[in-house]
């Protein structure tokens, strides 16, 4: 028994310290997320908050809209920008100071000196100007940005897309109209809108950008004229949850070491000599043919009440059952494989009684038809048949059972053989199938019933005799258009009430015309998704393949309803049986 021991590269022993061990990572590992997540959104959220309240500050308390939107106004002209790349070109911002002192000032200072200009002097006067409206803006962004203790506070504004700077107190007067470089981490944000407070990598800097939007009120609206925006130096903050982030690995490194060592120590005699008892075992029974016996059962001295006790009982119980089930499960086996052989033979006997040479009738040139089944199980409920009544008088069936498997294939059995027998005697296809119907509810015990089409063709003149028994509207096509679906009168399923009764009609069909006849299993046929393939899609199905022989429009439906099913199962036998009329006379023959 010992020779038959797999040699192990990692002991259980081993694996359960590595285990003990993953798990312990694990944990600590989660710790330090846990503590470090915890540390940083408290310290980013205060930083946060203190970029908002700068940037509403600004919007709302440190400057006047009037004034930036006067600004605005004065520098988004051809004028302005003419002038700023002169200056920008002399690397002079005096040329643009000069060229802003000689505008006016903010509509607020125009009234003034419209009221007041009397008694002001001329150099005061001078002094109110759109650069005195620029450097008052700059005064009070600037004492924003020590009031709330920030890197950079400024004033921008969005046109067309593009940012352009409006003010910075920290930066030259040739900085102002220039379009600001896009920041990716606040793309998203494309007009002169709030931006929340947003932490991102600026060069080698972090930083925290706020931007509040400005408001004008326009005809009564609210306008958004530009936005104010702070920065707020985030490096110092970066560097201390690093900090912090070292400590608490520093600190939960030594608590998981101490763990780990511990679990080695306590998993060092945990249930490995048991269990190797047990796989000793184990191992020598069945041994040698593969056979089971009571000598095989294992005996071990393992007397301990927990899990690898249990574990030792409930397999010397296994064993012992499989010993008393050992004859009974050949024996099953057997049977299965018989069972299997049968229904083999069965679909074979039943797959040999429906017609299955084509060119079905080689001889015959004045029509062409086609038929396929293919079962849902081994045996199917579904069937088809044509067969000569006389030389002039041609039978089409198809029919399908309510049920699957061999009961459903030994009623279609019967029902095909009462049907193709009664037709031969003669008689309308609503004769043929009362008197089937009858012979099929004789000693029904089953409950079992069949939906049948039956039509009988009379080869001469085209005419198409049928009857309907609970079965599926045909299709047929005139000529060489397309297939309509022919809504003909149904009579009750056979096999359900012996008194049922049924109606005869009849087509004329005329050369070039088909007769499409099908089960449920096609309309039924369901997707993955389990969806069904339907009357619609067989219809356009049909449509593309109007002008082709019967075997090509069969062959074309199946590849339809299969790429619609996409792998699913079939849940119903498929079935499919189409006649194309080419009239009395044809010497040709088209090839089925």
């Amino acid at each position: 028994m010992n020779g038959m021991r797999k040699r192990h590269r990692f002991g259980l022993r081993t694996k359960l310290n590595i285990v003990l061990t993953v798990c312990i990572l694990l944990v600590s590992l989660g710790l330090v997320r846990t503590t470090y997540t915890v540390y940083s959104r408290k310290v980013d959220s205060f930083y946060l908050e203190q970029a908002g309240r700068a940037s509403r500050a600004v919007a709302r308390y440190y400057i006047f809209d009037d004034y930036v939107s006067y600004l605005r106004r004065s520098i988004d002209n051809d004028a302005f920008r003419e002038v700023r790349e002169r200056a920008a070109a002399a690397n002079d911002e005096e040329i643009l100071k000069e060229w802003m002192q000689r505008q006016p000032p903010s509509p607020v200072y125009q009234t003034l000196l419209e009221d007041y200009g009397d008694k002001l002097g001329e150099e005061q006067k001078a002094s109110y100007n759109l650069y005195a409206d620029y450097r008052m803006l700059c005064d009070s962004v600037a004492a924003a940005k020590t009031d709330f203790m920030i890197k950079c506070a400024y004033i921008q504004y969005v046109a067309d897309g593009v940012t352009y700077n409006l003010l910075d107190p920290d930066e030259s007067l040739l900085v102002i109209g220039t379009a600001e470089a896009p920041i990716e981490a606040l793309a998203e944000y494309t007009g002169n809108d709030r931006i929340p407070p947003t932490v991102y990598r600026f060069g080698d800097d972090w930083l925290c950008t706020a931007c509040e939007p400005i408001m004008e009120e326009v005809n009564g609206e609210k306008v958004a004229v530009g936005q104010a925006c702070v920065d707020i130096d985030m490096n110092d903050v970066i560097r201390e949850r690093h900090w912090f982030l070292v400590n608490s690995i520093l600190f939960i490194a030594a608590l998981t070491l101490a763990a780990i060592a511990a679990s080695m120590l306590l998993t060092r005699k945990l249930a490995t000599e048991p269990l190797s008892h047990l796989a000793e075992g184990a191992t020598g029974f069945g041994r040698g043919d593969g056979g089971f016996s009571r000598e095989d059962v294992i005996s071990l001295p393992i007397r301990s009440n927990d899990e690898i006790g249990d574990l030792y009982r409930e397999i010397r119980s296994m064993q012992e059952r499989i010993v008393d089930n050992a004859d009974q499960l050949t024996s099953i086996t057997a049977e299965r494989e018989r069972v299997n052989t049968e229904l083999h033979m069965a679909a074979k006997i039943q797959s040999s009684a429906l017609p299955k040479q084509f060119p079905a009738f080689p001889g015959r040139p004045e029509f062409d038809l086609y038929a396929c089944m293919a079962p849902a199980k081994e045996v199917g409920g579904d069937f088809y048949d044509f067969f000569l009544v006389d030389d002039d008088h041609l039978a089409l069936v198809i029919a399908d059972v309510s049920d699957k498997g061999v009961p459903a294939a030994l009623f279609m059995m019967s029902a095909k053989n009462l049907i193709s027998y009664r037709a031969q005697m003669g008689g309308s296809p609503r004769e043929i199938l009362e008197a089937v119907n009858v012979q099929l509810c004789e000693d029904n015990r089953l409950k079992m019933f069949v939906t049948v089409w039956l039509g009988i063709l009379e080869i001469s003149t085209g005419r198409l005799a049928c009857a309907n028994a609970g079965h599926e509207y045909p299709f047929v096509r005139s000529g060489g258009g397309a297939f309509r679906l022919l809504r003909d009168k149904h009579g009750l399923v056979a096999g359900a009430m012996p008194q049922a009764k049924y109606t005869d009609y009849t087509l004329v069909l005329s050369p070039g015309d088909a007769l499409f006849v099908y089960t449920d299993g096609v309309t039924e046929a369901n997707n993955t998704a389990g969806e069904m393939y339907g009357m619609d899609r067989l219809e356009k199905a049909l449509s593309r393949v109007s002008s082709q022989t019967p075997k090509e429009i069969l062959q074309h439906v199946r590849a339809d309803v299969d790429a619609f099913a996409n792998g699913a199962e079939p849940s119903d036998d498929l079935t499919m049986l189409c006649l194309q009329y080419r009239g009395p006379g044809r010497g040709d023959k088209e090839p089925s």
